[in-house]
């Protein structure tokens, strides 16, 4: 291969129209993790986290964090960056890490999409049952 060739500029017929790269939108994840929790489970919740974004064709951005039910400091800190940043997704390793209860999910998940407009995506679904469960009428779904 010589150097004129490696410098030459392709020709486009009419027929060829260029594609512009979109970058990936970014996203967010959002964690509780409780003080007792080790660093290493804690590690491979955020890698479960960051490669389910990425099998989304999501652009991971950072992690917020809060350490105890009820405590919603890293949650307020992910929705005023949300909106500051323009960002529509939310990764989450299940909803628990929202709340506990479903109802609070639901309110948390409302808040996220009112306040920022995003979209929250769990890396494991497990409880959608019960959710569907209790939204039926069944007792015993908060678990």
């Amino acid at each position: 291969m010589t150097a004129s060739s490696l410098l030459s500029v392709p020709t486009l017929s009419a027929d060829d129209k260029p594609t512009a790269l979109l970058p990936a939108p970014p996203a967010y994840g959002y964690l509780r993790v409780p003080v007792d929790v080790p660093d290493r489970r804690a590690r491979e919740l955020e890698l479960a986290v960051i490669r389910f974004a990425e099998s989304r064709s999501l652009n991971f951005v950072s992690f917020f964090f809060d350490s105890d039910f009820g405590v919603r400091g890293g949650f307020t800190e992910l929705v005023a960056e949300l909106v500051r940043a323009n960002a529509r997704h939310v990764v989450v390793p299940s909803l628990r890490h929202l709340a506990r209860h479903a109802r609070l999910q639901d309110a948390m998940q409302d808040r996220l999409v009112l306040d920022a407009g995003a979209e929250v995506h769990a890396v494991w679904h497990s409880e959608a049952g019960c959710r569907e469960r209790w939204v039926s009428g069944s007792a015993g779904a908060d678990a």
